[in-house]
């Protein structure tokens, strides 16, 4: 007896435990289930709360970039309501001008012509001068004048045929005024002393180098190919233009290349030698001292003298250097002479050196300036000269 009732005792102590047990899990249960709840509030409060303040950050960006679009267009702002007043008090006007006029419908398009026509080409300098800045938009501004002129003539015209000349000429006003202020403040604003300044500069360095482009193509030389392809050459250096020709210019400050013997020479006489000495060839040291010729005058008399005066000693190249120099021309003592200068040039050589000299110089050359520089002969001087001027300054005198 005393075991069952213990048996039973523990039954029902394990049912009060299990149902304890069951008690605490449907407790954890509503528990997780609340908090899950509580979680997807939560997450959708979140949600809301994410998109309305994106939303708000939304509307404020494009508050700004509305606030700094009317900042930037002004003057925008301020003439086209003023356009579409005058829109609105000129076209109602000119349609029923149009309807009396041509007796019927097809006069209510009279207003394109009147009205549209201006606005068409003011639109069209603006986008032109916007996308293309250095394109020209004179004929566009002259089609504006012409239509802005018509619908003028039209607008008085209505005007003066029904209320007489005063309201003609106020409907003539109203007609222009919107076109007319949107060219001066929009389409052409205003600018500073500056950009004024800077455009006026442009504008004259542009036409001198174009200047200076037609110049030169007119005095490029034409060279023919095999295939008869035909390129222009052009001689590099600076120019001045000067009327219808390319002055050469010597720019101060600036160095100026020396590419051989003979150009040296003829900076050395450009900047102060003078056309007394020769030039010294390609090659030849302009300062290094060369030896004194061997051969001098006394011996040739000495010779002479010996031989009777029928027969001389060895021929020279050159007539012998005289004790005093006559005329104006003088031998410079302090320079010794170089046994190359007397070499005699080629033509090819003394043309070369004929453009050097007159490069150098920076004007026409003369046949005297030549022979002294050159050391060639009159004929040769006077050929080098025609050939010379009339390549370099289009000039054979």
């Amino acid at each position: 007896m005393s075991i069952w009732s213990d048996q039973r005792r523990a039954d029902r102590a394990a049912d009060r435990e299990q149902a304890r047990l069951d008690l605490d899990a449907a407790a954890a249960r509503r528990s997780k289930a609340r908090a899950e709840a509580d979680g997807r509030v939560e997450k959708r409060r979140a949600e809301r709360e994410t998109s309305r303040t994106r939303r708000r950050n939304t509307r404020k960006a494009r508050r700004a970039e509305l606030a700094g679009w009317a900042s930037e267009h002004t003057v925008e702002l301020l003439v086209y309501p003023l356009a579409v007043v005058c829109a609105g008090m000129a076209i109602p006007a000119m349609a029923y001008y149009g309807f009396q006029l041509y007796g019927g419908v097809t006069g209510v398009a009279l207003p394109a012509l009147s009205e549209l026509g201006a606005w068409a080409f003011a639109l069209a300098v603006l986008v032109s001068r916007r996308r293309t800045p250095d394109r020209p938009t004179r004929w566009l501004t002259v089609g504006i004048v012409v239509f802005a002129g018509v619908g003028a003539a039209l607008n008085f015209a209505h005007g003066a045929t029904s209320r007489g000349p005063v309201a003609g000429l106020v409907m003539a006003v109203v007609s222009v005024a919107g076109v007319g202020a949107h060219q001066l403040a929009v389409a052409a604003p205003p600018r500073s002393r500056a950009e004024r300044a800077a455009a006026r500069h442009a504008r004259l360095a542009a036409r001198r180098v174009e200047r200076a482009r037609r110049l030169a193509i007119r005095r490029a030389v034409v060279e023919l190919a095999a295939d008869g392809g035909a390129t222009l050459v052009y001689a590099p250096g600076r120019y001045t233009p000067h009327r219808r020709r390319l002055m050469p210019a010597v720019v101060p400050g600036l160095p100026v290349d020396v590419v051989d013997g003979w150009d040296a020479g003829l900076a050395e006489l450009v900047a102060g030698a003078g056309p007394d000495g020769p030039v010294e060839p390609s090659g030849a040291d302009l300062a290094a001292p060369t030896p004194a010729d061997p051969t001098n005058g006394a011996d040739l008399r000495k010779r002479d003298d010996e031989s009777g005066g029928e027969s001389g000693g060895v021929a020279t190249l050159d007539p012998p250097v005289p004790d005093q120099p006559t005329g104006k021309r003088r031998v410079r003592n302090s320079r010794p002479i170089d046994p190359q200068a007397r070499r005699k040039l080629t033509p090819d050589e003394a043309l070369d050196a004929a453009r050097r000299y007159a490069r150098g110089n920076g004007r026409r050359v003369t046949a005297d300036g030549l022979r002294a520089a050159l050391g060639v002969s009159a004929k040769t001087a006077r050929e080098l000269r025609d050939k010379v001027n009339t390549e370099l300054f289009g000039d054979g005198s």
